[in-house]
């Protein structure tokens, strides 16, 4: 019978987990930043979805159908390899030369698709609001914008809260996909460590338990976000109607 003998000794070793401090480091960065950017650029196009004019409304239906319908990975690697080429050739070139465009580019990519499920989200959410709500608000002189942030988006936030956890979480998990440009997150380096240590048992079940314990963060800290938002919008609604009574 084959018995495989663990290691753990080299996960200590500075040269090994300095790898993966480093990846996870980074794993960390790209979340954060893709899934911020993912969140504003889902709002932008879930608002742009709702406007009035088709001029507005229709391509930005057709921009998320379109991304939704292609792998996070294809705009990964679209706009770490096709972006540059798509422009001029000095910008291109100092794309190419630029050390943090992979960085960038794993940024671009996972933020578009992620933002174009967010779109269907909040937007879901706030078709929802009763139409006399959306009705009261253009009457008050309210813009679509402005609609959507003060009226639209706190009454719907509290439904919205679980699919938009669950998106940021799999935004999260998309980091991964980075390795396919040689950005050196946590699963490059992994591959790197395995590579060299013929352990990849070891290598794989650490960076399982990372990848489990950041999630697991991830999803309690924007409970506790989501939460808090309602509750301060609950306060302002209930404020707003003890005023309309007296």
């Amino acid at each position: 019978m084959l018995q495989y003998a663990f290691d753990w000794s080299f996960v200590t070793r500075e040269q090994f987990a300095s790898l993966i401090v480093d990846g996870t480091l980074r794993t960390v960065a790209l979340a954060i930043l893709s899934g911020s950017l993912s969140f504003v650029l889902g709002a932008l196009i879930a608002v742009a979805r709702l406007w009035p004019s088709g001029v507005v409304r229709l391509p930005a239906n057709a921009l998320v159908e379109i991304v939704r319908n292609v792998p996070a990975l294809f705009w990964i690697l679209f706009f770490y390899f096709v972006l540059p080429e798509l422009l001029p050739k000095t910008v291109g070139k100092a794309l190419h030369e630029w050390s943090g465009y992979a960085f960038a580019a794993g940024v671009m990519g996972l933020a578009l698709d992620n933002g174009a499920y967010l779109s269907d989200i909040l937007r879901n959410g706030m078709v929802k609001i009763p139409t006399g709500q959306r009705d009261a608000a253009a009457s008050c002189g309210m813009s679509v914008w402005q609609e959507c942030l003060h009226v639209l988006c706190p009454q719907s936030l509290r439904a919205m809260m679980p699919a938009i956890t669950n998106r940021l979480i799999h935004n999260f998990k998309n980091t991964s996909l980075c390795v396919a440009i040689a950005l050196p997150e946590l699963t490059w380096a992994t591959q790197q460590i395995e590579s060299i240590t013929f352990k990849g048992l070891e290598v794989t079940l650490a960076a399982t338990v990372i990848y489990a314990t950041l999630s697991l963060s991830l999803a309690y800290g924007l409970s506790r976000v989501f939460r808090s938002r309602v509750m301060a919008a609950n306060r302002m609604s209930e404020e707003g109607q003890g005023d309309a009574v007296r």
